[in-house]
C-alpha cells in the first residue's frame, strides 16, 4: 500500500509542475492581451480561448492536489457530531462515492474527446479533443488521489500530508 501511495505522490509532483506551467502561461497570455488592447488598440483573437482552456486544466489538476491533502471545501457538520470511528467510516463512504463519480467523469471525458475530435476550436483552429483532454486527465488525477486517500484511511493514517511532502 505504501508503494502505491508513494507512486501517487510522485505522480503529484508532475501534476504540480503541469498546473504551475498552465497557470503561468494563462497569466502571461492574459497580461499580453490586456497590454495589447489598451496600449496598441489591438487584440489577439486566440488569447481568451487559450486562457479558458488553460484555466479548466489548472482547476482540474488543482482540485486533484487539494483532494490529496484533504483540503477541498466540505460540510463537516455531520462528521463533527459522530465518534472518530464512525467519522472514519463516513470519510471512507464519501471518498468511495467520489471515486465512483470520478470514474464516471473519466468515462464521460473519454467519450466526449472522441466525439469532438473532428471539430475545430473557433479561434485557435485546433481539434476540440485537445482542450477536452483536460477532463480525462483531471479525472485520472482525481481517481489516483482518491485512491491514495482511501488507502491512508484504510491503513488508519488520518494524517494530512503537507504540501511540502507532495
Amino acid at each position: 500500500m505504501s508503494t502505491v501511495i508513494r507512486w501517487i505522490d510522485g505522480f503529484n509532483k508532475g501534476i504540480k509542475v503541469v498546473a504551475a506551467l498552465s497557470l503561468a502561461i494563462m497569466s502571461i497570455v492574459i497580461v499580453a492581451q490586456v497590454i495589447s488592447r489598451y496600449f496598441f488598440h489591438s487584440t489577439f483573437s486566440w488569447s481568451e480561448e487559450l486562457a479558458r482552456y488553460l484555466m479548466i486544466l489548472t482547476i482540474l489538476l488543482g482540485a486533484s492536489l487539494a483532494l490529496r491533502t484533504q483540503s477541498l471545501i466540505g460540510l463537516e457538520i455531520i462528521a463533527e457530531k459522530v465518534s472518530p470511528g464512525k467519522r472514519r467510516i463516513l470519510k471512507l463512504a464519501v471518498y468511495i462515492v467520489c471515486l465512483a463519480f470520478f470514474i464516471a467523469l473519466l468515462l464521460f471525458g473519454i467519450s466526449t474527446v472522441t466525439a469532438v475530435q473532428h471539430q475545430l476550436s473557433p479561434a485557435l483552429q485546433i481539434s476540440m479533443s485537445i482542450p477536452y483532454m483536460s477532463i480525462p486527465i483531471g479525472a485520472t488525477a482525481l481517481i489516483l488521489n482518491s485512491i491514495a486517500v482511501l488507502l491512508e484511511l484504510i491503513k488508519n493514517e488520518e494524517t494530512i500530508k503537507s504540501e511540502v511532502d507532495l
